[in-house]
């Protein structure tokens, strides 16, 4: 063989190696990052852990009494507040008889989606005025444009209500996924995370590198699971079943909707049928189901709450 043959080959398998080590050193690091989450909560490193989370709370009367059966009785075992809605004294009220025991956070809201239901922000309005429409409530949408200091105004003083309540969060999410449309708004979350010493729901996928490494975040959700409009048209039962059977294992969350279909809801929902009455009602009843509660055993899936996780990350 001649020299130069021997030279390239040489360095094939030189890179190679390289190529391969570089492969199991990641592998090793996704593993101790998936072992950190596992074994510090106490369960094996290759268990699937799954947080089954209601949104909305204090939107309406409806939505927390749902919601509060759906946690008692069902499979539900975490929930997140809005703390500009109407009803979140019923729900702030009913997390501080259960400050131990129960897994309640904060839906951060920037949104007002409902068309004739409609709530504006926690701050004055003369401090926010990019967050506001001419009558003083939120956008219907998200508007990724916002005046950036307004938005940690009305954060802050969503998450102090929520103290002064009574309320001690056990993590914080984003309404309507508002705070992850733009870098800027997800550093904004990401600092009243570390202001309040909170975690944030958050997955891998959508933390750029550079703030992962600028705010040291100890939990990424490795998958977050929500029905989506086309998929409900399929039937809600069979993609919950077919999402539990599915489960990798890691950190997932079910991010839910639970709400009883009644005139209350149906009032707030009108004109809009996505997240809407129906679908909260089924929302409920899937997740309050034995057939739920089973595929769960079967699948083998153990249940984790933001709470557990603030205490084993946060609680230093």
């Amino acid at each position: 063989m001649k020299t130069k043959e021997i030279i390239q080959r040489k360095h094939f398998i030189s890179v190679s190696r390289f190529t391969l080590a570089s492969i199991f050193i990641l592998i090793a690091l996704s593993v101790k990052a998936q072992d950190n989450i596992a074994t510090k909560l106490g369960y094996a490193a290759d268990a699937k852990l799954l947080i089954i989370h209601a949104d909305d709370l204090g939107v309406s009367h409806s939505e927390n009494m749902a919601s509060i059966e759906a946690i008692e009785n069902g499979s539900v075992n975490s929930a997140s507040v809005m703390m500009p809605t109407p009803w979140v004294l019923e729900v702030a009220n009913y997390a501080k008889k259960n400050a131990t025991t129960h897994d309640f956070g904060l839906h951060l809201v920037l949104s007002s989606e409902w068309k004739n239901y409609r709530w504006g922000p926690v701050s004055s309005i003369e401090k926010v005025p990019s967050l506001i429409n001419e009558f003083g409530y939120f956008h219907e949408g998200c508007i990724p444009t916002l005046n950036l200091d307004e938005v940690a105004i009305e954060l802050k003083a969503q998450i102090d209500r929520a103290y002064s309540m009574g309320l001690e969060p056990t993590h914080l999410d984003s309404h309507m996924g508002c705070l992850f449309q733009s870098e800027e708004l997800l550093e904004v979350y990401f600092k009243m995370g570390k202001l309040y010493k909170l975690p944030v729901l958050a997955t891998k996928q959508a933390v750029p590198e550079e703030l992962l490494k600028k705010y040291d975040l100890p939990i990424l959700l490795d998958e977050v699971l929500t029905i989506r409009p086309e998929e409900y048209l399929k039937g809600p039962e069979d993609y919950y079943i077919n999402a539990i059977k599915n489960l990798k294992p890691g950190l997932s969350t079910f991010l839910i909707h639970t709400a009883y279909d009644n005139d209350e809801m149906k009032g707030m929902n009108i004109d809009h049928p996505d997240w809407g009455n129906e679908w909260r009602q089924k929302d409920f009843d899937f997740f309050t189901s034995d057939t739920c509660k089973n595929t769960l055993k079967e699948e083998n899936i153990i249940l984790v709450t933001w709470r557990q996780i603030k205490d084993a990350f946060y609680s230093k």
